[in-house]
């Protein structure tokens, strides 16, 4: 195996990794990564629960009490940049644009940045409707992408205009603070919200909280931003698995991919946390049931909490029936038959092992019935603690096999991340997230390098291996409460603009 030299383990030393970590990368990359052993989809009543109408208003008094008690937290990843959303306008030149450009650039005025578009043209004393009738899309692209105009391309998404009301529009970031207002703003009127962020664009971010203020008086808004962790950064390699230097002759680092974000969701010290992505934004005239339905998710959340909690704090003392309607939770909203875990063992033994199995963080996985959109899907996956519920992506997946690439077609749901999340044991302290991490389910990318191929390792995602080991529920969720933006011609989605807008755009 290739040996680090000195100026090699300085540049790890630097970011706070260490050899024996990038040691282990390196063994990685030279015996590949492992497929995950999905068994069979998750589906309705069979790993998918239902919530009935009839527990609707029940589910929901029970998010008010931990809303008003300031139980709730909204955490954000939105540390990615924009660029993939503009990958077609970045290849625009000299004025050859592919289909989905041209239909992004002749619709240019319909987009909700297309009044700082204006703004910026008539700042510079340019005439925006003469470069869009023209067709000079070289000038249009380069005013919106890059650093002599909005610079789209390398902002945030956060900090892109996402919606379109009549006479303003909205940034994603605030779309998800009036968001949290709704989710997670308690009696004393805090909201709380934590965003992973670029570093550079926080301080932009803290003014668009400052103006926030004025349209929502009352409202004290809690927010926090963290950046991912350089220790969590990965080292890339050549195909014959020696380690990529820069042209400075240091070592290549990676993001080690959304997963390395369990270190900024454990150092929250969150209780109840709602995971949502930035580019998943539902105008507010079409929000109610995305809300609603996120609130709900809390509701059963924290049903399940009471009961694993009633247990685990009266585990020694506790009588049969206990027992019996904990299997029975099990069985209906975690598809876990724990008759077979404790068969053969004392009662000792039986509420030790409950006690340890149930002695985790909790995770309630919204699910919505698959359309075609890109996501991981909710899969029965056996590993080396046994069979599980587990998201899982196209990427875990041997395609070769044809056994595994057939469960993974036959999947009727997806994961819009959406997901609730108890923290907290039944001491109230804080669980270490990291010790429910499964660290062998990394998987390892393709990319480039200088015209060379390289490969890079993704550490175990935030809602995959990340939370592996955590216990798990899922539940379907209406359609309706997913609205994401992979590309800027998403933002035209009739979604994303209020009643008024979309009446002017229909006439």
């Amino acid at each position: 195996m290739y040996k680090f030299g000195f100026s090699e383990t300085e540049d790890l030393r630097k970011r706070g990794i260490s050899e024996e970590q990038a040691y282990r990368h390196l063994r990685i990359f030279e015996k590949g990564a492992p497929f995950a052993d999905i068994i069979e989809p998750a589906s309705i009543d069979k790993g998918i629960n239902i919530i009935p109408e009839d527990k609707f208003s029940y589910y929901m008094d029970i998010f008010k009490l931990a809303r008003n008690a300031g139980r709730i937290t909204k955490f954000v990843p939105a540390s990615g940049a924009a660029t993939r959303m503009f990958n077609d306008l970045i290849k625009t030149g000299n004025n050859e644009v592919s289909e989905s450009a041209k239909t992004t650039l002749e619709k240019i005025r319909s987009f909700p940045f297309f009044m700082d578009l204006e703004n910026l043209f008539l700042f510079h004393n340019m005439d925006l409707d003469s470069v869009i009738d023209n067709s000079n899309w070289k000038i249009l692209t380069d005013y919106l992408l890059y650093e002599k105009g909005l610079n789209y391309a390398d902002k945030p998404k956060a900090l892109l205009k996402f919606t379109k009301y009549n006479g303003y529009s909205r940034t994603a970031l605030e779309e998800h603070l009036y968001e949290g207002i709704s989710l997670t703003c308690d009696k004393e009127n805090v909201v709380r919200l934590h965003f992973t962020f670029t570093e550079k664009y926080i301080q932009k971010a803290r003014e668009i909280i400052s103006d926030m203020r004025e349209y929502a008086p009352g409202k004290i808004f809690s927010v926090d931003f963290s950046v991912q962790k350089p220790s969590t950064d990965t080292i890339a390699v050549y195909n014959d698995n020696t380690p990529v230097k820069n042209e400075k002759n240091e070592l290549l680092f990676r993001p080690g991919g959304h997963g390395a974000l369990i270190e900024n969701l454990n150092d929250i010290n969150g209780d109840i946390v709602i995971i949502k992505n930035i580019d998943n934004i539902v105008h507010e005239d079409h929000r109610i049931v995305s809300d609603d339905y996120n609130k709900m998710l809390c509701g059963y959340l924290i049903e399940l909490e009471e009961k694993i909690r009633s247990f685990l704090n009266n585990s020694q003392n506790c009588g049969q029936d206990m027992i019996e309607e904990l299997k029975f939770m099990s069985r209906k909203q975690l598809f876990i038959d724990l008759d077979k875990c404790l068969l053969g063992m004392s009662e000792v033994e039986k509420r030790e092992y409950l006690y340890s199995y149930f002695n985790r963080p909790i995770r309630v996985c919204g699910m919505i019935k698959n359309t075609g959109e890109p996501g991981g899907g909710p899969f029965f996956v056996r590993n080396k603690k046994g069979i599980s519920l587990q998201i899982v992506e196209s990427s875990q997946v041997d395609m070769n096999d044809p056994e595994k690439k057939a469960v993974f077609m036959n999947s009727t749901h997806f994961n819009p991340v959406n997901i609730v999340c108890s923290l907290k044991d039944h001491f109230h302290d804080n669980f270490d997230l990291n010790s429910y991490v499964d660290n062998d389910s990394y998987f390892i990318s393709r990319k480039t390098y200088n015209g060379k191929d390289i490969k890079a390792l993704e550490l175990p995602g935030l809602w995959n291996g990340a939370m592996s080991d955590w216990i798990t529920a899922f539940v379907e969720i209406p359609e309706e409460t997913f609205c994401p933006a992979k590309t800027v011609n998403d933002l035209l989605k009739p979604e994303r603009f209020c009643k008024e807008d979309i009446q002017a755009e229909i006439q």
